[in-house]
């Protein structure tokens, strides 16, 4: 009996404070769930937003293919001027002159930065550039094309080069291949025929 009103307190006190436990207990419920929320939030930050965030550093950076492009496009071009300025047959050179006056014309209508004409004066030499220029390529393939066909005798055909550099370049940063072809002409025309 004794411990039966030992006891009594207690359950008394028990229920005196299953409202209290009650909350206490609601309340953890609900502090685990916003802590949980709290979780899957910070997951969906760093599952949806980190790639996003890396993804768009990567989409910053230029691609590399279009300077690739451009590389073996310029390596293609240089061979053709290559094999044209170490050649001896016209005919070949004739070709390759062709051939880097159409890219010159492409890369000229593709949108490349063509330099202003300028209003020099006359340059004795080829002009120092920075970058390779088709079209200068292709004036100094026509040129050699017509000095060798000319060192050979055959004068139609080194006269048609040099019309070539004269009507094909007209443009002032071509002016030594111009003048140079203008050599050529006045050469064949102070050449006796035969």
């Amino acid at each position: 009996m004794l411990s039966a009103k030992r006891d009594a307190p207690l359950a008394n006190r028990e229920e005196r404070l299953r409202p209290v436990y009650v909350f206490v207990m609601n309340n953890r419920k609900e502090e685990k769930s916003v802590l949980m929320r709290q979780r899957q939030r910070w997951w969906f930050i760093l599952v949806l937003i980190l790639p996003l965030a890396i993804s768009g550093c990567n989409t910053s950076r230029p691609s590399s293919t279009p300077l690739r492009t451009d590389n073996v496009r310029f390596m293609d071009t240089w061979g053709i001027y290559t094999r044209c300025s170490q050649s001896l047959d016209p005919e070949e050179m004739r070709a390759d002159a062709q051939r880097l006056s159409l890219a010159g014309k492409m890369t000229d209508s593709a949108g490349d930065p063509i330099f202003p004409q300028s209003e020099e004066e006359a340059s004795t030499g080829p002009s120092g550039r920075l970058s390779a220029d088709p079209s200068a390529m292709a004036a100094a393939c026509a040129l050699r094309a017509g000095q060798v066909a000319q060192e050979r005798g055959l004068r139609s055909f080194a006269r048609e080069m040099f019309l070539m550099v004269v009507t094909n370049f007209p443009q002032p940063r071509y002016r030594y291949y111009v003048a140079q072809a203008r050599e050529g002409l006045e050469r064949l025309d102070a050449e006796p025929s035969g």
